[in-house]
């Protein structure tokens, strides 16, 4: 297992940054599916106020915790070297989840929500 997180692994990046880098995307298609679910139900808004006090403080709290959450776990990917790509398909995949996190958001409100 990889003992220091910030070496730098196959493809010239940390795993650490393999693995956040991973799980940004998807904690930014996560909120994005976190607007709509919200916005199209009251019960959804509701259970997310009653959680925390307020919608978006739940809201922040569940895309955070994605984010770290899977950050860690895909870390100790392939004996801890982290998630196995390189530095220009992470920026591919990390620019892509944003996009689609951004869309989502931008199509659901564009299209009348």
């Amino acid at each position: 297992m990889n003992s220091n997180p910030n070496q730098l692994t196959e493809g010239g990046i940390s795993r650490n940054t393999k693995s956040f880098g991973l799980s940004l995307s998807l904690a930014s298609v996560v909120n994005g599916l976190l607007v709509v679910a919200k916005e199209k139900s009251p019960a959804v808004m509701a259970g997310m106020q009653k959680l925390t006090g307020h919608h978006w403080v739940t809201h922040a709290v569940i895309v955070l915790g994605v984010f770290g959450i899977f950050g860690l776990a895909l870390a100790r990917l392939n004996g801890g070297n982290g998630p196995k790509t390189t530095a220009g398909g992470l920026i591919g995949l990390v620019v892509s989840g944003v996009l689609a996190g951004g869309v989502i958001i931008m199509g659901f409100y564009l299209l009348g929500g």
